[in-house]
């Protein structure tokens, strides 16, 4: 006998439970970092298929080739932790006195992605794929974790990481749309990347056809998700108040950008 979930005892008594100011935030934040290190483990597969990282890890990839080719200490996690912290500056010096100062909560969200990056590369470097169609399903993983980690995260309706923070920032400052800012931020971060490479290492290194298949294909695959989450929406009960305040001020929302990541749907990021 089919039970329906979203009517039986369980989910009612985890809602009721959830609803809770304090069990809610906490379930928040572990949707938020469950998200992050699923995140972490999309960008590693994706480095480990040598066909092309997705666009916001496109430059830390590149500098990774970069350093492991002049013998410099730095790996894949750290690249990261320094664009993301570049990316924060960028929100600070942008914002200025409308920076509130609950967003420098998104440095222990970034070094938690950058952790887990260099760990999910340890556990699955030795298995490395071998030959370009286990590289093409493990960069196909890739995308279908990175799109589940995203839509984890965009479910705990907290803070977001830098890379996406900063297109908000940019967005808001602009006038211009989220969707078109990402565009023109993917696309300014896959140039880099390229050049760099070209410039640097002398050929294409971690921005190939990949890069183009996960810009593509990330979008579609967190809307994919989002319609299963419909299913267990129950998980994350609405929030009684605003627990962080957005992170861009509200009252221009009609310029057209999305000011908070409450605003921000699976099918904004996709766009």
């Amino acid at each position: 006998m089919h039970v329906n979930i979203n009517s039986s005892t369980f989910a009612i008594s985890w809602q009721r439970f959830f609803s809770k100011p304090t069990a809610n935030l906490a379930l928040r934040i572990i949707f938020m970092f469950a998200g992050l290190i699923c995140i972490a483990l999309g960008i590693a597969l994706a480095k480990l298929a040598t066909m092309g990282t997705s666009p916001i890890s496109s430059v830390p990839a590149v500098m990774t080739e970069v350093s492991e080719h002049f013998g410099i200490p730095m790996t894949m996690g750290m690249w990261t932790f320094v664009f993301n912290l570049s990316y924060f500056l960028l929100e600070l010096a942008l914002l200025r006195r409308a920076f509130k100062p609950v967003q420098f909560l998104q440095i222990p969200l970034f070094f938690v992605l950058s952790v887990f990056v260099d760990v999910w590369l340890g556990v699955f470097g030795p298995m490395a794929p071998e030959g370009y169609a286990q590289q093409l399903v493990w960069l196909l993983a890739s995308i279908a974790v990175l799109g589940f980690g995203i839509r984890v995260q965009l479910a705990s309706d907290l803070l977001m990481t830098p890379g996406d923070a900063a297109v908000q920032v940019i967005a808001y400052v602009s006038k211009i749309r989220f969707s078109r800012c990402k565009v023109i931020w993917d696309v300014s971060l896959m140039s880099l990347a390229a050049l760099v490479s070209l410039l640097v290492l002398g050929g294409l290194y971690q921005v190939r056809e990949g890069t183009i298949i996960s810009a593509l294909l990330v979008g579609p695959m967190v809307r994919l998700i989002d319609r299963a989450f419909e299913r267990v929406s129950w998980l994350v009960p609405p929030a009684s108040r605003t627990l962080i305040a957005p992170l861009c001020p509200a009252e221009d929302a009609e310029a057209g950008f999305e000011p908070a990541l409450g605003d921000m749907t699976a099918s904004d990021y996709a766009e």
